[in-house]
């Protein structure tokens, strides 16, 4: 339970970090999803702070916003707690992390049992003044941005959760303002003692009455005690903390149940369930999942392709790369049979082309990206479609999943380049028509062949699906505008985007850096992005890109 005995008063701080937010459509890769919660540290010049907060913190949803919830200021001291606790999330344990605009020195002492009710505090030197109006509730969407299943009610139950502001008086205020306390009006009342009533001690009706007309609390918590004195009603928090079934972030443990030896560079790597699912979800056509590799590999998120399986227990197949980031290397050395990592639902970001528009459907893998096809591949020919499967090796040893080829048999065709046998790219493409739709996986060089190779034939660009199993960071140099901060950068040939924002002084957050989780998205106005990775779904890719992987071509008007 919290504490609520507040210091008798509070030493002047510095402003250590102001920052906005945009609204990003279908945020995390849940369809369904705005937030604003991704927020940009602001650069060190004056900014303008009005009764609704600062410009360009957008919200999206209604109760997020408004005049008692102009800004909202997180204990930057907590962050070193919760690194503690979750070393599965150290990685996005960064200022910002909580979605929060304001945040002061880490050691000043100001959290929710030292700063109450009603405290006005004058920032700068310009007439600025703030007044905290009621503790923040956090909301599913911390459960997905820090990837803890029961974030927001671990924030709720420690009371580290933030407290929002109203603007008394407007003014300019900038990163690395002193921020000092000039009033404070209950000093009976810190967060932390309203949060009890909120949360703890529901049914004290006597408190509630008093804190309902408490007039510096914000109407929104001074309504829920309303509702409870005079109606009896009392809110049910679980959409708040965890989201309808759409929205509830779903991470399951999964126990690796075996290890299969596929060749001399490729395993199988069978995973079970550790709480069985009732109805469990078959594995989709371009199936993918993410999975934490825990503390062991140093935190490391990736995305593989789901060769078999449902929910309750699939396979995956991972190469042993020479050029891995850290996955495959742990999961090849490091895990063992029955021990347990955490796994993300199911989703296909390289699904099947409708069958109404398609009359077959021919698939191009190299090496490993015969993975991204198999899905696909068994779910045509048990509806008897029309099926290809080319699948190209340097040598016959390095055939793997026999077993499963065989279940597709003539729907393969094997090219094993020691044997002369090669993917002759301009046969396939000379005997199909516009109803043919080719999807490719593996190598950059194979799919660089077939795109070549339909613009000489005039085979539609637009019927070549594609996904590389080996996500290139660097690419032709290419330029950037952000047109709010008056900067252009150019991004060098051998550079990310995502470092040179940061090198620019913009703090654009991230995870994995390989493509798969989507935390590094930014928002591109105008010009063409090659897309790379599988952490965006299709509509956001109109609107945004992946800054750790992803390229411009010739110039970007990004939205920061």
């Amino acid at each position: 339970m919290c504490s609520n005995t507040p210091f008798a008063t509070l030493s002047p701080t510095k402003v250590q970090q102001l920052r906005t937010g945009r609204i990003a459509k279908n945020i995390f890769s849940v369809q369904g999803l705005d937030s604003a919660i991704l927020k940009i540290a602001l650069p060190s010049k004056p900014v303008y702070l009005g009764h609704l907060g600062l410009p360009d913190d957008e919200h999206a949803f209604h109760t997020h916003g408004g005049p008692d919830k102009a800004l909202m200021h997180y204990a930057a001291g907590h962050y070193d707690k919760w690194r503690k606790e979750l070393p599965g999330s150290v990685s996005l344990l960064t200022y910002g992390a909580f979605g929060e605009n304001l945040l002061t020195d880490p050691a000043d002492g100001y959290n929710e049992q030292t700063v109450c009710i009603g405290d006005i505090f004058a920032i700068g030197n310009n007439g600025a003044q703030i007044q905290v109006t009621q503790p923040r509730q956090p909301c599913y969407k911390l459960n997905h941005r820090l990837e803890v299943k029961d974030m927001a009610m671990r924030s709720q139950t420690e009371c580290r959760t933030g407290w929002h502001n109203r603007v008394l008086v407007p003014g300019f205020i900038t990163p690395g303002d002193s921020m000092q306390l000039i009033e404070r009006k209950h000093p009976d009342w810190p967060i932390r003692r309203v949060q009890r009533y909120l949360y703890d001690e529901r049914h004290n009706m006597e408190i509630m009455r008093g804190l309902m007309e408490m007039e510096a609390l914000a109407e929104e918590t001074r309504g829920i005690f309303r509702k409870r004195v005079q109606k009896g009603e009392y809110r049910n928090e679980d959409m708040r903390l965890i989201g309808d079934d759409n929205a509830a972030l779903k991470w399951n443990t999964y126990r690796l149940a075996g290890k299969i030896k596929e060749t001399d560079a490729v395993s199988s790597f069978i995973f079970e369930a550790v709480d069985k699912f009732e109805n469990p979800v078959q594995a989709l056509p371009g199936a993918h999942i993410r999975v934490k590799l825990g503390p062991k590999s140093g935190n490391l998120v990736r995305a593989y392709s789901v060769v078999e399986g449902d929910s309750n227990g699939f396979r995956l197949g991972i190469v042993h790369d020479a050029r891995s980031r850290g996955g495959s290397k742990f999961l090849h050395e490091n895990l063992e049979l029955g021990e347990e990592l955490v796994f993300s639902n199911m989703a296909s970001d390289f699904p099947l082309v409708d069958g109404t528009l398609c009359d077959e459907h021919i698939f191009l893998s190299g090496g490993i990206g015969i993975t991204a096809f198999f899905t696909s591949a068994k779910l045509l020919k048990e509806q008897g479609r029309s099926v290809a499967l080319y699948y190209a090796v340097k040598r016959a040893a390095d055939v793997g999943f026999k077993d499963i080829l065989q279940t597709l048999e003539d729907k393969v065709k094997l090219c094993v380049s020691e044997k002369g046998s090669k993917i002759n790219i301009a046969n396939i493409l000379n005997n199909a028509n516009d109803r043919t739709h080719i999807y490719v996986c593996g190598p950059d060089r194979l799919l660089d062949a077939v795109k070549e190779t339909a613009r000489t034939i005039g085979f539609p660009q637009s019927n070549i699906h594609s996904e590389a199993f080996v996500i290139s960071t660097g690419g032709d140099p290419f330029t950037v505008q952000i047109e709010s901060q008056c900067k252009e950068l150019q991004v060098r040939e051998g550079e990310t985007l995502l470092d040179v924002l940061r090198e620019a002084g913009f703090d654009i957050p991230s995870n994995c850096e390989v493509g798969n989780c989507g935390t590094c998205r930014v928002g591109v106005k105008q010009g063409r992005v090659q897309h790379r990775g599988t952490g965006l779904l299709g509509d956001d890719k109109k609107s945004m890109m992946l800054s750790c992987v992803s390229r411009g071509v010739d110039t970007l008007a990004l939205d920061l």
